[in-house]
């Protein structure tokens, strides 16, 4: 194939003076043309819900991220409909291991990430290098929670982001974070003021924060106390659409707690509710309502069979939560030894053991059984 050549010189019939001005206005186009169009991948912020915005992410902030579009045009993004934003010029084991780290896979996150090379990131943006830091972060603790690790190492991990990147989007992410680890190491104070910190933020984060001390309080057989906390926050004033996820889950909170009081037709009622007015997308929040609908039945005389599809609803399709799966395996192992199916028990207890070996279920097996 012939190469193509450009000929600067006019064309007959045109004059040399408008073949310079079509120059100029091919350099100025080039100039301003957003660095997408020049071959280079747009930024993209993925919202809950399943939509995403795509452009250049000019800033970011714990009240969200700014985008520029093609046009030019900004669009502030607020944070607490943020699910994910990706970086256009990020290696690809940075977006691996953010996608592991979104799927509850804290530990392969944490290998992923520690692919990257150091020549991969040179010239990067600030913005980029700093997302590098959060996802080494925030899969440090989500690994160190979920599947075993030093609890101490990464609260300082944890808080060490939190002082280099206080302004950062995932300000209030990383300090639920910081929470959940020292919730996990018995320290409730130390993790009541890291949730303490989420007040500051929109109403769907003050929701969070009050549903996290609440859970907090169950852990510590406050039932009482706890169900207050999450009362509260179902009455939270103001919010939106980020805002009513996050209501569903106090509510469900406010289920487990009912339980806990002998209550479970209340629970049971309110469990069901939930699931039949989630979109099946929100598998988070269903794992939850899956979760408390088995554990009140399993309180129920006679209803063993109705908790067992729950918790094997949550095993095997809403199980990417660490937590709901990890409590979903340790009732199966118990249900089903209990029904007479050693077989299927064994499996139930030695894939918690497994997946999750620091977690306060698998501590419950007996030695015996496990």
């Amino acid at each position: 194939m012939t190469p193509t050549t450009i000929d600067p010189r006019p064309s007959p019939g045109r004059p040399a003076a408008l073949c310079g001005a079509s120059l100029l206005l091919v350099l100025a186009w080039g100039l301003a043309t957003p660095r997408a169009a020049c071959g280079q991948a747009a930024d993209r912020v993925s919202l809950i819900g399943g939509t995403s915005v795509s452009g250049k992410v000019i800033s970011a902030t714990p009240a969200g991220v700014d985008i520029e579009n093609a046009a030019g045009d900004t669009q502030k993004v607020p944070v607490e409909t943020i699910r994910e934003v990706q970086f256009g010029t990020e290696p690809q084991s940075l977006k691996n291991a953010r996608s592991m780290l979104l799927r509850g896979r804290g530990a392969d996150a944490r290998d992923e990430v520690a692919k990257i090379e150091a020549d991969e990131l040179d010239g990067a943006e600030p913005l980029v290098l700093a997302e590098v830091d959060f996802v080494k972060a925030a899969a440090a603790g989500r690994a160190a929670i979920d599947a075993g690790g030093d609890l101490s190492a990464a609260a300082k991990t944890v808080a060490a982001y939190l002082a280099k990147h206080g302004k950062s989007h995932h300000f209030f992410q990383m300090q639920e974070l910081l929470g959940d680890i020292h919730a996990r190491a018995g320290q409730p104070d130390q993790a009541v003021a890291a949730y303490g910190q989420l007040d500051a933020g929109p109403v769907a984060m003050r929701v969070r924060a009050a549903s996290a001390k609440a859970a907090l309080l169950v852990a510590m057989g406050k039932a009482d106390e706890a169900l207050a906390e999450y009362e509260a926050a179902i009455k939270v004033a103001g919010g939106d659409k980020a805002t009513e996820p996050q209501k569903r889950a106090a509510e469900l909170g406010r289920a487990k707690c009912l339980t806990l009081k002998g209550k479970h037709e209340d629970a049971i009622g309110t469990a069901q509710q939930i699931i039949k007015n989630t979109d099946p997308e929100e598998k988070e929040l269903l794992s939850r309502a899956y979760t408390v609908l088995g554990t009140a039945y399993r309180s129920m005389a006679g209803k063993e069979q109705d908790a067992l599809i729950q918790f094997l609803t949550v095993d095997l399709v809403y199980n990417t939560l660490p937590e709901t799966h990890a409590e979903a395996l340790f009732n199966l192992g118990e249900l089903w030894e209990k029904g007479g199916n050693s077989e299927r028990a064994r499996e139930a207890r030695q894939s918690l053991k497994a997946a999750y070996p620091t977690s306060p279920w698998a501590a419950r097996l007996e030695p015996a059984k496990s």
